[in-house]
């Protein structure tokens, strides 16, 4: 064993640098695919916030897209295992040239996006109801609905 405060031995010329097998970043398309779903619900899931975690703006991480699935089965109550199997699977989808969508991400970033949608769609109906009744009450509304018949 090296003792980790002695300076470096005559065999060593410098830093090592590591690489890491596989590739550790993908684009949208790529990660659309990894993931079994379409580049557009990808993008979709991207501005509700609620899908995976992108480093930069249309750059994800593979092991953020594998945590983002096992999230999901968990959230389904589903195996753990199944996660880990169809994201070993999902590498080979990437360098493939047909898509063949997953039938459970598809399931669950659908239903992940319903969730999204109807929240906000609760927040505008609260928010339009709040103006129609402020608005029923002001000396404008007798001048809206005068114009509008």
């Amino acid at each position: 064993m090296v003792d980790a405060s002695s300076p470096a031995g005559p065999s060593e010329q410098g830093p090592t640098v590591y690489t890491f097998p596989g590739k550790s970043l993908l684009n949208r398309e790529e990660a659309a695919r990894y993931l079994g779903i379409a580049p557009l619900r990808l993008r979709l899931l991207d501005i509700a916030r609620c899908g995976p975690v992108a480093l930069s703006p249309g750059c994800y991480r593979v092991d953020a897209l594998d945590l983002y699935r096992s999230e999901l089965f968990l959230k389904a109550e589903l195996p753990i295992e199944e996660a880990s199997r169809r994201a070993a699977r999902a590498q080979a989808r990437i360098e493939s040239d047909d898509f063949e969508p997953d039938p459970f991400m598809e399931m669950a970033t659908q239903h992940d996006l319903r969730d999204v949608m109807a929240f906000i769609g609760g927040r505008v109906a609260i928010v339009g109801g709040l103006i129609i009744v402020v608005l029923s009450h002001t000396p404008l509304s007798r001048i809206l609905t005068h114009t509008l018949r």
